[in-house]
């Protein structure tokens, strides 16, 4: 990435996650991380500056059921027996985002702020059956960033793959033909 406004900022971005990273805050019956309701800021400002807004909006509160979703039946039933549920949980992620939008940004801004609001409305529900976890743990951070990761890291392989689709095209255009027609 090239020096940028763009690159200074997500680096002061990253910076303060870090720096709030043990910092908590408690609001009523909860216990909310710092570090989370940074992420949820600029994941709210991220949505802010990619186009088509209410249908990325709409995107990520399908992320926020999903995630939510997921949670309550990970605790609710025996599924960590079978398979690891970090494993399953980043991976309907993974699937449901791609399915969902296309492009890096697009896919982060979603991802970003449906997994945040996912993380506070598991919390909500489940507060009325148990005592919660802080909201925006560390085992939240490692879901952010196993997805994001997985994100990035399809994004590169499909620009790879399109920039060696693009090589080959122009290679075969420079061909002789193996027959050519006669003059008749």
């Amino acid at each position: 990435m090239s020096k940028t406004k763009l690159r200074t900022l997500l680096a002061c971005w990253l910076l303060i996650l870090i720096l709030c990273s043990n910092i908590y805050i408690a609001v009523n019956d909860f216990q909310l991380a710092v570090s989370y309701l940074v992420l949820c800021a600029g994941a709210v400002i991220l949505h802010t500056k990619i186009a088509g807004m209410i249908f990325h909006v709409f995107g990520s509160f399908t992320i926020m059921i999903g995630y939510a979703g997921i949670f309550i039946f990970d605790t609710f039933t025996p599924l960590k027996l079978f398979f690891p549920s970090f494993l399953i949980i980043s991976c309907i992620l993974f699937m449901l985002i791609t399915l969902i939008t296309t492009g890096l940004w697009n896919r982060l801004a979603c991802v970003l702020l449906g997994m945040a609001g996912g993380e506070l409305l598991y919390n909500i529900v489940v507060s009325s059956y148990f005592a919660t976890d802080v909201i925006g743990d560390k085992r939240f951070f490692d879901f952010i960033l196993v997805v994001t990761v997985a994100i990035i890291c399809q994004d590169f392989l499909l620009t790879l793959k399109q920039k060696l689709t693009q090589k080959l095209h122009k290679k075969n255009t420079n061909s002789k033909p193996l027959f050519r027609k006669q003059a008749q």
